[in-house]
């Protein structure tokens, strides 16, 4: 679970495509933002983050760019569009759990790497935060 991490993602130069930065840039942004609770450092990547986003190919079911979107939003201080892509983001998740039932144990496991129940948990926890926040 990404909630109990002790220690920030590895720091990287090199992504094989856009996708695997956004990968890399969700985590970090998380670890700092919800885990250490430092929106400052979090904000560093911000710009990054908006042009790793726009640079990839429109994707209307990619669960890691729902993520992207609900961290800049958050980030940018937009909550009501922070909620709706962090929503999108969790009924996603939830999708990709129903159609793993189905695989095998292996593609399973593949499927869900990083998107268990306990990220999909610490995904919920963070709407309903955002929801407050909102209120």
């Amino acid at each position: 679970m990404l909630l109990q991490a002790h220690a920030p993602p590895k720091t990287r130069r090199a992504f094989s495509n856009g996708w695997d930065e956004l990968d890399y840039l969700c985590k970090k942004i998380r670890y700092w933002l919800y885990l250490e609770k430092r929106s400052d450092i979090a904000r560093r990547y911000l710009n990054r983050l908006d042009r790793t986003l726009k640079a990839l190919p429109k994707n209307s079911v990619a669960i890691l760019r729902e993520e992207g979107l609900a961290l800049l939003y958050e980030l940018r201080g937009e909550t009501t569009k922070a909620i709706k892509h962090r929503r999108k983001e969790i009924e996603r998740m939830q999708q990709l759990h129903k159609e793993a039932r189905s695989a095998t144990k292996n593609s399973a496991a593949y499927m869900l790497r990083d998107r268990n129940l306990s990220d999909l948990e610490d995904r919920r926890a963070v709407l309903k935060a955002l929801e407050r926040e909102a209120s």
